[in-house]
């Protein structure tokens, strides 16, 4: 009786999965698939139906339930697992462990092969159900000599890989330095990338696509995990949820103040969108000049580069235009907030815009 209980606690954890799911909510379980849809952006990864959910004190595995864990529960995989999972309507990339075993009734009916914890939602930038990528059954690996784009992207034989657990900065990024003086950073890290590793051959394993269509990926030099050098010498963070190992390469980063902590910056991910209210991260005490240098909005008036003349417009949905020098409207084209620099066309190609 006691495994019989036992089992019936880790079901009663994920059987109400559906409760928690506000675009099942909309119509009920039956008419789930009137209203969540398929991307096609899984490429090689499995592209299956995910939901969330918060209720249960104990997980199939024993341990308690946390709403705040990146954990999830699912029919697929033993327990301890853990499992890179893609969002592909946002490409946040998430390492999430399997604890629990669901879902259970009508949402499993439907086709739902994956819970996530409330934690594991958050990573991913879930709101309800939808569908996300798994690891395909076989894993697809690129292997050459890359031609280096950014800090985080590269290409090989032809496909553009977006590295996976990092947030470097884009390439018309800029920092402060120690003194007060603003820094393409962004440049920088695509330049030390290339100093380190742009002649060697990349082995790459790839599954998923971010939402411009880049290929997400795990690289490596030899033995050497090319993102955790990256993270390790500065020039990228560590993304929320991503390898363990990946956050202790920040923090050592961060004591020896190198990269983008040698100076005062604002995370990659909130560069696009700053504003007055943005967090300055970096030295401990950023001087007088950062904030100005960092929040204004001339700080994308000018090229960062003589090489960096190729204007882009983001504009509604996040569709993006590309002006080239020369071209009828380029002078036309005012930079400030919504807008970028690219360095090459296959730069701009890469982050998904088009002339």
């Amino acid at each position: 009786m006691r495994g019989i209980s036992n089992r019936a606690i880790g079901g009663a954890v994920a059987i109400l999965v559906a409760l928690a799911s506000p675009s099942a909510d909309a119509a009920g379980w039956d008419t789930v698939h009137r209203f969540v849809h398929r991307t096609g952006n899984c490429g090689s990864g499995k592209e299956v139906l995910a939901s969330l959910y918060r209720i249960g004190t104990r997980t199939s595995s024993g341990e308690p339930m946390r709403h705040d864990t990146l954990t999830a529960a699912s029919h697929d995989y033993p327990l301890g697992t853990s499992v890179t999972v893609v969002n592909p309507v946002n490409g946040r990339t998430c390492h999430i462990r399997i604890n629990d075993r669901g879902p259970y009734g009508k949402s499993r009916e439907t086709g739902v092969k994956i819970d996530f914890a409330p934690g594991a939602a958050k990573c991913l930038g879930m709101r309800g159900t939808q569908y996300v990528c798994l690891p395909g059954d076989d894993a697809v690996e690129l292997a050459g000599v890359p031609q280096i784009l950014d800090g985080g992207t590269i290409a090989i034989n032809g496909t553009t890989i977006r590295l996976q657990g990092i947030d470097p900065p884009d390439s018309d990024q800029v920092c402060v330095d120690e003194k007060g003086t603003g820094w393409t950073c962004g440049l920088a890290a695509r330049d030390e990338l290339i100093k380190r590793f742009g002649d060697k051959p990349w082995t790459c394993q790839v599954a998923g696509r971010d939402k411009v269509g880049r290929s997400m990926g795990s690289c490596a030099v030899g033995t050497e995990s090319v993102a955790d050098w990256i993270v390790r010498a500065g020039w990228a963070l560590a993304v929320a949820g991503s390898l363990q190992a990946y956050e202790s390469s920040e923090a050592i980063a961060r004591e020896a103040q190198a990269g983008l902590w040698s100076g005062a910056f604002i995370a990659p991910a909130l560069w696009r969108d700053r504003n007055r209210r943005t967090r300055i991260v970096g030295a401990d005490r950023a001087p007088s000049s950062a904030t100005e240098i960092l929040l204004g909005a001339a700080t994308t008036a000018d090229p960062p580069s003589p090489d960096c003349t190729i204007k882009a417009s983001f504009g509604w949905g996040g569709k993006c235009t590309t002006q080239r020098p020369g071209g009828r409207s380029y002078a036309k084209l005012k930079m400030g907030p919504g807008k970028r620099w690219f360095c090459s066309i296959q730069e701009a190609e890469a982050a998904g815009c088009r002339p």
